[in-house]
């Protein structure tokens, strides 16, 4: 398997902290999951899908709350008690609060800090470095991890050649987008006319904007995402007759693999 420079650079960074890890490493006879928490369910299910029943994971965010407007609780302080290691996004700005107010230090993982995890080819890279970690907290099911890893990957390889197949159509769709929908629309082809924030960050003005742009740009699809609010997108749709299409940045109960062929579905079917 091909490891790109930056998943390399992360390899390095695991094995540099790996010694610092502390925990009492799973015998054959004696067998207890590795505890470790993710931010949000776009990095737990990485974790699930690679962990299986060696490792329990605990979501912090709700899939369809947005995680950079969360607000942390006593309750999401108490799902480290017993957690090795904490994943997160990087972008995160609750995160050093969460680690002060816990009495357990787990060592923090940022995996992508910059990228969009939805986007196929990253999220790609996001499990290898998921599962270099995993490697690291439970050598002993070092085999076992990498093997999902395998399959895994081979399966965001699946749906990444069926969505591949349509890129040439949907380079002639041009779309109205929200900003956090951008990089996956633009991987999938689209013709990216405007972008635009959360509704409430939206003035007057900047919305009368944008809705001019995109009649001039002959926007015929406006795309929300669904955990920064769908207020600003229905406006702009209903003044531009576009159609709307709300997609999902997170896994709403779900693996990744359906989330994002279940955005995929949707954009297909807007445009036929």
């Amino acid at each position: 398997m091909k490891l790109s420079m930056k998943t390399r650079t992360f390899l390095c960074m695991v094995c540099a902290v790996a010694a610092a890890i502390t925990f009492v490493r799973c015998r054959s006879d004696s067998y207890a999951a590795t505890n470790v928490t993710a931010t949000t369910s776009l990095l737990g299910s990485i974790v699930e899908t690679i962990g299986k029943d060696h490792i329990t994971v605990t979501t912090i965010v709700p899939a369809g709350m947005c995680p950079g407007h969360f607000d942390i609780s006593s309750q999401q302080i108490k799902t480290l008690a017993d957690s090795k290691v904490i994943f997160s996004h990087g972008w995160e700005k609750w995160i050093d609060k969460l680690l002060a107010a816990a009495d357990n230090k787990p060592i923090l993982f940022s995996i992508n800090e910059t990228e969009n995890v939805m986007v196929p080819p990253v999220h790609k890279q996001a499990a290898q470095q998921v599962a270099a970690v995993l490697c690291s907290l439970d050598r002993a099911h070092r085999t076992f991890y990498m093997k999902n890893l395998e399959s895994y990957t081979s399966a965001i390889d699946s749906v990444t050649a069926l969505m591949e197949e349509h890129r040439e159509r949907f380079a002639s769709v041009n779309v109205a987008c929200a900003e956090l929908q951008e990089e996956f629309l633009r991987w999938l082809g689209f013709t990216i006319v405007v972008t635009y924030g959360r509704a409430e960050d939206l003035a007057p003005n900047t919305l009368e904007q944008i809705i001019t742009l995109s009649k001039q740009g002959g926007v015929v699809l406006v795309i929300d995402n669904m955990q920064s609010g769908t207020d600003g997108g229905t406006v702009i749709s209903e003044q531009t007759n576009a159609r709307h299409v709300v997609l999902t940045n997170f896994p709403l109960n779900e693996s990744y693999t359906d989330a994002v062929m279940g955005n995929f579905k949707k954009l297909r079917d807007a445009i036929q």
